[in-house]
């Protein structure tokens, strides 16, 4: 009779495991400043935000957002909430589609959106405990033909 409650006890606690939406975070929160070559801020300039987490979700989502007069903007956290089941089962069917060489990680990509080429790109992630992404874009503005 023990056996069987501990049994069914961890049953219980494994499906919970498996089936509780846990929050998975996509990207971390960026704060984004946009400058030409000289250090001048691009103000008014739209910054494209990519990301998918492959295992939830089928598609890439996309948004776009302009800079201040500082040539600055603030991206939110990303975030998902996904049992691990289901987790598993998404990895496994995104591998049967794109091959065993594709990764279910994370995927994003943060950069200036128009007739901007990037000359430069410096990431600092400060803080331990709760860290907080800076992204600085060099770019420059390009001729139709240099795009």
């Amino acid at each position: 009779m023990r056996k069987k409650w501990a049994f069914s006890l961890f049953s219980i606690l494994v499906l919970i495991v498996l089936l509780y939406p846990e929050k998975v975070s996509i990207v971390p929160a960026y704060h984004v400043k946009l400058v030409d070559q000289s250090g001048q801020p691009l103000a008014d300039t739209f910054v494209s935000e990519l990301w998918q987490q492959p295992s939830t979700q089928r598609v890439e989502n996309l948004q776009q957002v302009l800079t201040n007069a500082q040539g600055e903007v603030d991206l939110p956290q990303r975030t998902v909430r996904a049992p691990l089941v289901e987790r598993i089962l998404g990895c496994l069917r995104y591998l049967g589609r794109e091959g065993p060489g594709a990764g279910c990680g994370n995927r994003f990509y943060i950069g200036a959106a128009g007739d901007l080429k990037e000359v430069g790109r410096t990431e600092i992630i400060a803080g331990v405990l709760k860290p907080k992404h800076s992204l600085l874009l060099t770019l420059k503005r390009c001729s139709p033909e240099e795009v």
